[in-house]
C-alpha cells in the first residue's frame, strides 16, 4: 500500500458514545496503550486537538509570511511518534511542537487546507511544525496518507476522533479497520455523539469481525476489517 493505513480507534460506552464520565481505569489504560500497539501515530480533527493539546491562541500577526506559499513544508524531523491535526483552517494553538501522550512524545504534523491563512503557516514553521496543505476546503485523504508515509514513514495512522473527522474518513471510503474498546457502561445521554458523525451523509461500507477481546473490567476490544 503506497498511503498509511487507517485504523480509526475509539473509546465508547456500550451505546457507543464517545464523550462522558463512562471511563474504567482499567479499559481507559488498555485503550490508551493499544494505540501504540496499533500504529506510531495518531489522528484527530480540530476540537479534540485543542481541547487536548493545542490550547493557545497565538498573535498571528507577528509572523513575517514572505516566501511563505501554499505548500506543503515537510522538513526531515525524526519522531518516534506523532500526533496529526486534521486543521482545515488553521486555529489550532501549539505552544510546542509535540503533544505527551501515555509516556510518549508525538511530533505534531498539521494538516490544513487553503482556507488557513499564511501568517499560521508561517508560524507553524517557527515552531518546526511540519504541515500537508491539502485542498482548497477540504482534506485529499489520499494524498495526505500518500505523504505521511512517505515522508514520516506512517505505515498505519490510528485516527482517534472526534466524531466529525472519523465520519469524513468514512464519507471518503478511507477507513481500513475499526478498533473499538468499550468500556462496561451505558451512557443514556442523546447529547453525546457516536463514534462517527458524517453530518448526515449517508456511508454504505461494510466491515467484518476481525478479532474480540475481553478486558479485565467487563469491557471489550472488538476490531472490524473493511470488507472489499
Amino acid at each position: 500500500m503506497e498511503r498509511s493505513k487507517v485504523v480509526v480507534h475509539m473509546y465508547v460506552s456500550i451505546d457507543g458514545k464517545i464523550d462522558g464520565s463512562y471511563g474504567s481505569a482499567n479499559s481507559s489504560q488498555y485503550y490508551s496503550d493499544e494505540l501504540f500497539r496499533l500504529s506510531n501515530a495518531d489522528g484527530n480533527g480540530r476540537e479534540t486537538i485543542q481541547m487536548y493539546a493545542a490550547t493557545g491562541h497565538p498573535d498571528l500577526s507577528q509572523y513575517d509570511t514572505t516566501g511563505i506559499d501554499y505548500q506543503d513544508w515537510l522538513p526531515d524531523i525524526k519522531s518516534e511518534t506523532w500526533a496529526v491535526a486534521f486543521d482545515r483552517k488553521g486555529k489550532d494553538g501549539w505552544d510546542v511542537n509535540y503533544f505527551d501522550y501515555n509516556n510518549h512524545r508525538m511530533h505534531t504534523i498539521e494538516v490544513v487546507t487553503k482556507q488557513v491563512q499564511k501568517a499560521y503557516l508561517a508560524y507553524l514553521q517557527s515552531l518546526e511544525i511540519p504541515y500537508i496543505v491539502s485542498g482548497e476546503t477540504d482534506f485529499n485523504f489520499e494524498d495526505v496518507l500518500r505523504k505521511l508515509k512517505q515522508h514520516y514513514q506512517i505505515d498505519t495512522l490510528a485516527v482517534c476522533g472526534g466524531a466529525v473527522i472519523n465520519g469524513a474518513f468514512l464519507k471518503a471510503h478511507f477507513v481500513d479497520e475499526i478498533s473499538l474498546v468499550i468500556a462496561p457502561h451505558v451512557s443514556g445521554d442523546n447529547t453525546k455523539k457516536a463514534a462517527f458523525d458524517t453530518l448526515g451523509a449517508t456511508v454504505q461500507d461494510t466491515f467484518k469481525i476481525k478479532a474480540v477481546k475481553q478486558l479485565a473490567d467487563g469491557g471489550l476490544h472488538l476490531t472490524f476489517v473493511k470488507v472489499d
